[in-house]
């Protein structure tokens, strides 16, 4: 009989998170092992009113009180007690009643913290035990994502190991260093060469193509990138996609139409299911410096320019990204007339490219499960 897998995760606070479990769960369902693959919602099941309050709080702190959410952010150790107790014991008897008890799995695999502790303490009380694993989607560590109950860790990069080991003082054999999981697509696009995606996309070969893209949402200043990117002299290729954003997809069309001085070539897309190709494409990809996001642009070897990040998990990411020489942030949009005619450069290029290397993971879905198949 094949293991039970239960994958735990959260879509309100970006996309991210979800795209992980979706990664890991496509590998799972795709080789011998699994009797039974499933991915949902923790507070969804938990409680949808929550999970609500939690969306409202999170996008309303992004959007109005940047700098109180980076220091609210900074405070881990304070969320950390919070999501254990109170809030992790009711959490943990909500997901015991409303799930654990039905779906009985060996092993439980979060890629969002909400809810660990809670499964934690939920561990505890099973009359039948199972694995818990903490898969973080970014390129830190933080207190949420540890607790004594979990079995295993799978991070990023060795520098979180490192983390997880001196500052938490984790056992080293919990952690397995497989990367930030991202569907097989990804790893497949991987191996195709730019001009052979440019070539399946209709795209002109000789251009220097930009991505700008701000995830599911359209979010990270899309609108004023691409103002400045029209201003750049040297002719470019220029992709814009704006999500599932459909308000600001017309907004950006109809001033295209009506810019008349246009001697690049742009397009704008709404959502994308198969990102892998235009980053593919890509000679370089504005985006929000989301884990996911960075993990895709490592797999498919495209140079990342991370725009204005978010308080919280994204400054760290472009902090790592830059600890490590393997990405560029702009924090004005008019730095990204300097910042592209650099890329531009091809021995510039590539040094970003040789950087990334060796922070790639493409395989790391494939990697985790058959760590987990394993288990």
């Amino acid at each position: 009989m094949g293991k039970r897998f239960l994958l735990v995760t959260e879509e309100w606070a970006g996309s991210g998170h979800r795209m992980a479990a979706q990664a890991l769960a496509e590998e799972l369902r795709a080789r011998p092992g699994s009797e039974s693959t499933r991915v949902v919602g923790g507070l969804e099941t938990a409680s949808p009113a929550l999970r609500e309050l939690s969306r409202f709080f999170y996008l309303g702190m992004l959007r109005y009180a940047p700098p109180l959410w980076q220091r609210l952010y900074e405070q881990e150790k304070i969320w950390s007690t919070t999501l254990r107790k109170p809030l992790g014991w009711w959490l943990s008897l909500k997901l015991t009643h409303e799930l654990l008890i039905e779906e009985q799995p060996d092993v439980v695999i979060a890629t969002h913290a909400y809810c660990l502790s809670a499964l934690a303490l939920a561990k505890q009380k099973m009359d039948k035990p199972f694995h818990l694993v903490s898969v973080p989607t970014d390129y830190h560590i933080n207190h949420f994502w540890v607790h004594p109950q979990i079995d295993s860790y799978i991070v990023a990069h060795e520098q979180l190991a490192a983390v997880l080991t001196n500052k938490y003082q984790v056992s080293a054999d919990k952690i397995h260093v497989h990367g930030i999981p991202v569907r097989p697509a990804f790893h497949e696009a991987g191996k195709r060469d730019k001009p052979g995606w440019r070539t399946k996309l209709g795209l002109s070969l000789d251009r220097f193509t930009v991505l700008v893209s701000g995830g599911e949402g359209g979010y990270g200043g899309i609108q004023e990138m691409l103002y400045e990117l029209i201003k750049i002299q040297t002719p470019l290729q220029i992709i814009v996609i704006t999500g599932k954003n459909a308000k600001l997809q017309m907004q950006l069309e109809a001033w295209i139409r009506l810019e008349t001085s246009q001697h690049h070539v742009v397009f704008i897309k709404g959502y994308e299911p198969q990102m892998w190709q235009w980053i593919g494409a890509a000679d370089v990809y504005i985006s929000k410096p989301g884990g996911i996001s960075c993990a895709e642009a490592l797999a498919l070897r495209t140079p990342l320019i991370l725009y204005r990040p978010l308080p919280g998990q994204e400054r760290r990411n472009s902090a790592f990204f830059m600890q490590n020489e393997a990405a560029v942030i702009v924090e004005r949009p008019e730095e990204i007339h300097e910042v592209i005619n650099r890329l531009r450069i091809r021995e510039q290029w590539e040094r970003v490219i040789e950087k990334m290397e060796s922070l790639r993971r493409p395989e790391a879905a494939y990697r985790t499960a058959e760590y987990l198949l394993g288990l």
